[in-house]
Protein backbone atom coordinates (compact mmCIF):
# COMPACT_ATOMS: atom_id res chain seq x y z
CA UNK A 1 0.00 0.00 0.00
CA UNK A 2 3.50 2.44 0.18
CA UNK A 3 2.19 6.02 0.86
CA UNK A 4 -1.24 5.44 1.66
CA UNK A 5 -0.75 2.66 4.74
CA UNK A 6 1.86 4.93 6.06
CA UNK A 7 0.15 7.96 6.42
CA UNK A 8 -2.97 6.21 7.68
CA UNK A 9 -0.88 4.72 10.26
CA UNK A 10 1.19 7.72 10.98
CA UNK A 11 -2.16 9.35 11.60
CA UNK A 12 -4.08 5.87 13.85
CA UNK A 13 -0.88 6.08 15.97
CA UNK A 14 -2.09 9.49 17.62
CA UNK A 15 -3.38 8.44 21.21
CA UNK A 16 -6.25 10.47 20.61
CA UNK A 17 -7.25 9.11 17.72
CA UNK A 18 -6.65 5.21 18.49
CA UNK A 19 -8.36 5.75 21.48
CA UNK A 20 -11.72 6.60 19.50
CA UNK A 21 -10.79 4.48 16.59
CA UNK A 22 -10.69 1.35 19.26
CA UNK A 23 -13.87 2.76 21.28
CA UNK A 24 -15.90 2.81 18.04
CA UNK A 25 -15.04 -0.36 16.58
CA UNK A 26 -14.80 -2.43 20.04
CA UNK A 27 -17.04 -0.42 22.55
CA UNK A 28 -19.49 0.49 19.66
CA UNK A 29 -18.73 4.33 20.64
CA UNK A 30 -18.51 4.34 24.38
CA UNK A 31 -15.39 6.39 25.81
CA UNK A 32 -14.02 2.72 27.10
CA UNK A 33 -10.21 4.16 26.46
CA UNK A 34 -8.69 7.52 27.06
CA UNK A 35 -5.39 9.18 25.00
CA UNK A 36 -3.72 8.76 28.69
CA UNK A 37 -4.49 4.85 28.73
CA UNK A 38 -2.13 4.19 26.04
CA UNK A 39 1.56 4.01 25.54
CA UNK A 40 3.97 3.31 22.71
CA UNK A 41 4.89 -0.68 22.59
CA UNK A 42 7.51 -2.03 20.47
CA UNK A 43 6.11 -3.09 16.84
CA UNK A 44 8.78 -4.81 15.26
CA UNK A 45 9.94 -8.73 15.45
CA UNK A 46 13.31 -9.56 14.36
CA UNK A 47 13.29 -13.39 13.51
CA UNK A 48 15.20 -15.91 11.87
CA UNK A 49 14.51 -16.99 8.41
CA UNK A 50 15.97 -19.52 5.91
CA UNK A 51 16.68 -18.25 2.62
CA UNK A 52 16.44 -20.04 -1.05
CA UNK A 53 19.94 -20.45 -0.61
CA UNK A 54 19.54 -22.60 2.76
CA UNK A 55 21.52 -19.66 5.14
CA UNK A 56 19.47 -18.26 7.62
CA UNK A 57 18.87 -14.51 7.98
CA UNK A 58 17.83 -12.13 10.64
CA UNK A 59 14.18 -10.65 9.37
CA UNK A 60 12.05 -7.62 10.80
CA UNK A 61 8.24 -8.06 10.83
CA UNK A 62 6.40 -4.62 11.61
CA UNK A 63 2.80 -4.17 12.91
CA UNK A 64 0.61 -1.11 11.43
CA UNK A 65 0.02 0.00 14.84
CA UNK A 66 0.80 -0.93 17.77
CA UNK A 67 -0.39 0.45 21.30
CA UNK A 68 -0.29 -0.69 25.43
CA UNK A 69 -3.66 -0.42 27.13
CA UNK A 70 -2.85 0.68 31.16
CA UNK A 71 -5.16 -0.27 33.07
CA UNK A 72 -3.82 -1.04 36.20
CA UNK A 73 -3.17 -3.82 37.41
CA UNK A 74 -4.46 -4.83 33.77
CA UNK A 75 -2.34 -4.42 30.78
CA UNK A 76 -3.33 -5.46 27.05
CA UNK A 77 -1.44 -5.05 24.41
CA UNK A 78 -3.54 -3.59 20.72
CA UNK A 79 -2.56 -3.81 17.34
CA UNK A 80 -4.32 -2.41 14.11
CA UNK A 81 -3.69 -3.89 10.71
CA UNK A 82 -5.06 -1.60 8.03
CA UNK A 83 -6.20 -3.67 4.66
CA UNK A 84 -7.37 -1.90 1.90
CA UNK A 85 -7.42 -4.94 -0.37
CA UNK A 86 -8.42 -8.41 0.16
CA UNK A 87 -5.96 -11.11 1.65
CA UNK A 88 -6.46 -14.40 1.64
CA UNK A 89 -3.85 -15.55 4.50
CA UNK A 90 -4.96 -12.43 6.89
CA UNK A 91 -5.95 -14.93 9.82
CA UNK A 92 -3.04 -16.79 9.88
CA UNK A 93 -0.83 -13.48 9.12
CA UNK A 94 -2.46 -12.05 12.25
CA UNK A 95 -1.81 -15.29 14.55
CA UNK A 96 1.99 -15.43 13.62
CA UNK A 97 2.05 -11.57 14.63
CA UNK A 98 0.58 -12.34 17.93
CA UNK A 99 2.91 -15.29 18.10
CA UNK A 100 5.75 -13.20 17.63
CA UNK A 101 4.71 -10.30 20.31
CA UNK A 102 3.90 -13.13 22.94
CA UNK A 103 7.32 -15.14 22.37
CA UNK A 104 9.16 -11.56 22.57
CA UNK A 105 7.42 -11.09 25.89
CA UNK A 106 8.72 -14.76 26.91
CA UNK A 107 12.23 -14.15 25.21
CA UNK A 108 12.34 -11.13 28.05
CA UNK A 109 11.08 -12.74 30.63
CA UNK A 110 13.73 -15.85 30.21
CA UNK A 111 16.49 -13.73 30.53
CA UNK A 112 15.48 -11.69 33.15
CA UNK A 113 15.07 -15.20 35.47
CA UNK A 114 18.71 -15.90 33.66
CA UNK A 115 20.45 -12.84 34.84
CA UNK A 116 18.64 -13.19 38.10
CA UNK A 117 18.94 -16.49 38.38
CA UNK A 118 15.94 -16.74 40.91
CA UNK A 119 14.08 -19.76 39.32
CA UNK A 120 13.06 -21.97 42.39
CA UNK A 121 12.78 -26.05 41.21
CA UNK A 122 12.91 -28.57 37.93
CA UNK A 123 9.76 -27.14 36.16
CA UNK A 124 10.75 -23.34 36.41
CA UNK A 125 13.97 -24.16 35.13
CA UNK A 126 12.63 -26.33 32.59
CA UNK A 127 10.28 -23.59 31.50
CA UNK A 128 12.91 -20.87 31.97
CA UNK A 129 9.67 -18.76 33.50
CA UNK A 130 7.97 -18.93 37.29
CA UNK A 131 4.66 -20.53 38.13
CA UNK A 132 3.44 -16.62 38.70
CA UNK A 133 4.99 -15.53 35.06
CA UNK A 134 2.21 -14.18 33.03
CA UNK A 135 2.42 -12.42 29.52
CA UNK A 136 0.32 -9.48 28.34
CA UNK A 137 -2.15 -10.13 26.44
CA UNK A 138 -2.30 -9.08 22.94
CA UNK A 139 -5.94 -7.88 20.28
CA UNK A 140 -5.10 -7.72 16.58
CA UNK A 141 -7.53 -5.78 15.01
CA UNK A 142 -7.95 -5.82 11.01
CA UNK A 143 -9.34 -2.17 9.70
CA UNK A 144 -10.42 -3.23 6.19
CA UNK A 145 -11.09 -0.18 4.44
CA UNK A 146 -11.44 -1.66 0.57
CA UNK A 147 -13.90 -1.12 -1.73
CA UNK A 148 -15.72 -3.97 -1.67
CA UNK A 149 -16.75 -6.56 0.59
CA UNK A 150 -14.63 -8.82 2.74
CA UNK A 151 -14.81 -12.18 0.86
CA UNK A 152 -11.84 -14.00 2.50
CA UNK A 153 -11.16 -15.74 5.43
CA UNK A 154 -11.90 -14.73 8.82
CA UNK A 155 -11.07 -17.87 10.97
CA UNK A 156 -7.77 -20.20 10.98
CA UNK A 157 -10.33 -23.13 10.10
CA UNK A 158 -11.56 -20.99 7.16
CA UNK A 159 -8.31 -21.43 5.55
CA UNK A 160 -7.99 -25.36 6.54
CA UNK A 161 -8.86 -28.11 3.78
CA UNK A 162 -11.13 -30.67 6.75
CA UNK A 163 -13.59 -31.88 4.08
CA UNK A 164 -13.94 -35.02 5.14
CA UNK A 165 -11.72 -35.16 7.98
CA UNK A 166 -12.73 -36.99 11.03
CA UNK A 167 -15.13 -35.25 13.38
CA UNK A 168 -13.52 -36.07 16.59
CA UNK A 169 -9.65 -34.95 15.54
CA UNK A 170 -11.60 -32.23 13.59
CA UNK A 171 -13.02 -31.21 17.02
CA UNK A 172 -8.95 -30.64 18.29
CA UNK A 173 -8.10 -28.23 15.70
CA UNK A 174 -7.02 -25.37 17.25
CA UNK A 175 -8.30 -22.06 15.90
CA UNK A 176 -7.86 -19.13 15.08
CA UNK A 177 -10.65 -15.82 15.25
CA UNK A 178 -9.21 -12.73 13.35
CA UNK A 179 -11.08 -9.71 15.02
CA UNK A 180 -12.34 -7.80 11.03
CA UNK A 181 -13.62 -4.64 11.35
CA UNK A 182 -14.79 -2.92 8.07
CA UNK A 183 -15.12 0.40 6.73
CA UNK A 184 -18.71 0.35 5.77
CA UNK A 185 -19.62 -0.86 8.82
CA UNK A 186 -18.55 2.01 11.10
CA UNK A 187 -20.76 4.88 12.13
CA UNK A 188 -19.00 8.08 11.10
CA UNK A 189 -21.40 10.31 13.73
CA UNK A 190 -20.00 8.24 16.57
CA UNK A 191 -16.68 9.85 15.54
CA UNK A 192 -15.54 13.48 16.63
CA UNK A 193 -12.20 13.62 15.52
CA UNK A 194 -10.85 13.32 11.89
CA UNK A 195 -11.65 10.38 11.65
CA UNK A 196 -15.37 11.15 11.31
CA UNK A 197 -14.45 12.92 8.18
CA UNK A 198 -12.37 10.20 6.84
CA UNK A 199 -14.59 7.17 7.40
CA UNK A 200 -17.57 9.20 5.64
CA UNK A 201 -15.32 10.01 2.55
CA UNK A 202 -14.30 6.97 2.19
CA UNK A 203 -17.64 5.37 2.30
CA UNK A 204 -18.86 7.81 -0.25
CA UNK A 205 -16.06 8.02 -2.59
CA UNK A 206 -17.69 6.03 -5.00
CA UNK A 207 -20.95 7.50 -5.28
CA UNK A 208 -21.04 11.25 -6.36
CA UNK A 209 -24.25 12.14 -5.18
CA UNK A 210 -23.50 11.04 -1.63
CA UNK A 211 -20.43 12.35 -1.76
CA UNK A 212 -21.80 16.18 -2.44
CA UNK A 213 -24.70 15.63 0.00
CA UNK A 214 -22.09 15.10 2.75
CA UNK A 215 -19.73 17.77 1.56
CA UNK A 216 -23.42 20.13 1.48
CA UNK A 217 -24.35 18.72 5.34
CA UNK A 218 -20.60 19.26 7.09
CA UNK A 219 -19.19 22.25 4.83
CA UNK A 220 -18.60 24.06 7.83
CA UNK A 221 -16.19 21.26 9.65
CA UNK A 222 -14.60 20.29 6.01
CA UNK A 223 -13.67 23.89 5.33
CA UNK A 224 -11.30 23.99 8.39
CA UNK A 225 -8.97 21.04 8.07
CA UNK A 226 -5.38 20.55 9.42
CA UNK A 227 -3.11 20.10 6.96
CA UNK A 228 -2.74 16.41 8.32
CA UNK A 229 -6.14 15.00 7.89
CA UNK A 230 -5.79 17.36 4.37
CA UNK A 231 -3.29 15.21 2.93
CA UNK A 232 -4.29 11.67 4.30
CA UNK A 233 -7.86 12.59 2.48
CA UNK A 234 -5.94 13.30 -0.77
CA UNK A 235 -4.01 10.32 -0.25
CA UNK A 236 -6.81 7.83 0.92
CA UNK A 237 -9.64 9.35 -1.54
CA UNK A 238 -6.63 9.23 -4.45
CA UNK A 239 -6.66 12.81 -5.21
CA UNK A 240 -2.82 13.63 -6.08
CA UNK A 241 -3.92 16.92 -7.76
CA UNK A 242 -5.36 18.32 -4.80
CA UNK A 243 -2.30 17.20 -2.48
CA UNK A 244 -0.15 19.22 -5.24
CA UNK A 245 -2.45 22.31 -5.23
CA UNK A 246 -3.03 22.42 -1.30
CA UNK A 247 -2.09 25.74 -0.69
CA UNK A 248 -4.84 27.11 -3.23
CA UNK A 249 -7.07 26.12 -0.27
CA UNK A 250 -4.78 27.47 3.17
CA UNK A 251 -6.69 29.93 4.76
CA UNK A 252 -3.90 32.37 6.21
CA UNK A 253 -6.24 33.81 8.77
CA UNK A 254 -7.45 30.38 10.40
CA UNK A 255 -4.39 28.73 9.30
CA UNK A 256 -6.25 25.30 7.70
CA UNK A 257 -7.40 24.34 4.49
CA UNK A 258 -10.74 24.13 2.66
CA UNK A 259 -11.17 20.23 2.18
CA UNK A 260 -14.84 21.20 0.75
CA UNK A 261 -14.04 23.71 -1.87
CA UNK A 262 -11.21 21.48 -2.95
CA UNK A 263 -12.80 18.41 -3.78
CA UNK A 264 -15.51 20.86 -5.42
CA UNK A 265 -13.43 22.31 -7.56
CA UNK A 266 -11.47 19.00 -8.22
CA UNK A 267 -14.98 17.40 -9.32
CA UNK A 268 -16.10 20.69 -11.76
CA UNK A 269 -12.76 20.45 -13.46
CA UNK A 270 -13.27 16.44 -14.13
CA UNK A 271 -16.65 17.31 -15.66
CA UNK A 272 -14.98 20.63 -17.85
CA UNK A 273 -12.20 17.91 -19.14
CA UNK A 274 -14.86 15.23 -19.64
CA UNK A 275 -16.46 17.22 -21.75
CA UNK A 276 -14.53 18.57 -23.61
CA UNK A 277 -13.20 14.86 -24.62
CA UNK A 278 -16.19 13.96 -25.21
CA UNK A 279 -16.58 17.06 -27.47
CA UNK A 280 -13.44 15.94 -29.54
CA UNK A 281 -15.03 12.44 -29.62
CA UNK A 282 -17.91 14.08 -30.81
CA UNK A 283 -16.31 15.55 -34.06
CA UNK A 284 -14.41 13.00 -34.53
CA UNK A 285 -17.21 10.85 -35.24
CA UNK A 286 -19.23 13.69 -37.29
CA UNK A 287 -16.03 13.94 -39.38
CA UNK A 288 -15.26 10.00 -39.96
CA UNK A 289 -19.04 9.72 -40.67
CA UNK A 290 -19.11 13.14 -43.08
CA UNK A 291 -16.38 11.49 -45.20
CA UNK A 292 -18.23 8.38 -45.30
CA UNK A 293 -21.23 9.87 -46.32
CA UNK A 294 -19.93 11.93 -49.17
CA UNK A 295 -17.56 9.16 -51.11
CA UNK A 296 -20.53 7.19 -50.86
CA UNK A 297 -22.06 10.07 -52.71
CA UNK A 298 -18.92 10.22 -55.08
CA UNK A 299 -19.75 6.41 -55.92
CA UNK A 300 -22.80 6.88 -57.04
CA UNK A 301 -22.53 9.99 -59.13
CA UNK A 302 -19.11 8.11 -60.64
CA UNK A 303 -21.11 5.13 -61.26
CA UNK A 304 -23.87 7.23 -63.57
CA UNK A 305 -20.90 8.90 -65.05
CA UNK A 306 -22.37 13.14 -63.39
CA UNK A 307 -19.12 14.43 -63.28
CA UNK A 308 -20.16 17.53 -63.11
CA UNK A 309 -22.21 16.74 -59.64
CA UNK A 310 -18.93 15.27 -58.27
CA UNK A 311 -17.39 18.68 -58.68
CA UNK A 312 -20.40 20.61 -56.85
CA UNK A 313 -20.96 17.85 -54.59
CA UNK A 314 -17.69 18.84 -53.11
CA UNK A 315 -17.52 22.33 -53.33
CA UNK A 316 -21.13 23.48 -53.19
CA UNK A 317 -22.95 22.13 -49.68
CA UNK A 318 -26.44 22.95 -51.16
CA UNK A 319 -25.59 21.22 -53.87
CA UNK A 320 -23.82 18.21 -51.68
CA UNK A 321 -27.08 18.17 -49.67
CA UNK A 322 -29.16 17.96 -52.59
CA UNK A 323 -27.35 15.05 -53.73
CA UNK A 324 -27.65 13.17 -50.70
CA UNK A 325 -31.59 13.78 -50.71
CA UNK A 326 -31.82 12.35 -54.18
CA UNK A 327 -29.20 9.03 -52.94
CA UNK A 328 -30.61 8.72 -50.56
CA UNK A 329 -27.15 8.76 -48.84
Amino acid sequence: MGKKNDLLNHYLEKAEIFAEFCNVAIYKGQRMILPQDLADAQRNYARMKRGRDGVLRSTVRERDVMKLLCRSPHFVKIALENQDSLHYCMPLRCREYDDLELNSQLTWLKKSHHDAQDLKNGAEYLSGISSSDRLTPVVTIVFYHGKGDWNAARLLSDMLDTAGMDPTLKQLLPDYRMNLVCLQDLPEESFQTGLRDLIALLKRREDKKAMEKYLADNQERLSHIDQELYTLLCVMLNLPGLNRRREQYYNNETEDYDMCTAIRELRKESERIGERRGEKRGEKRGEKRGEERLGALIKCLTLDNRQEDVWAACTDASARQRLYVEYSV
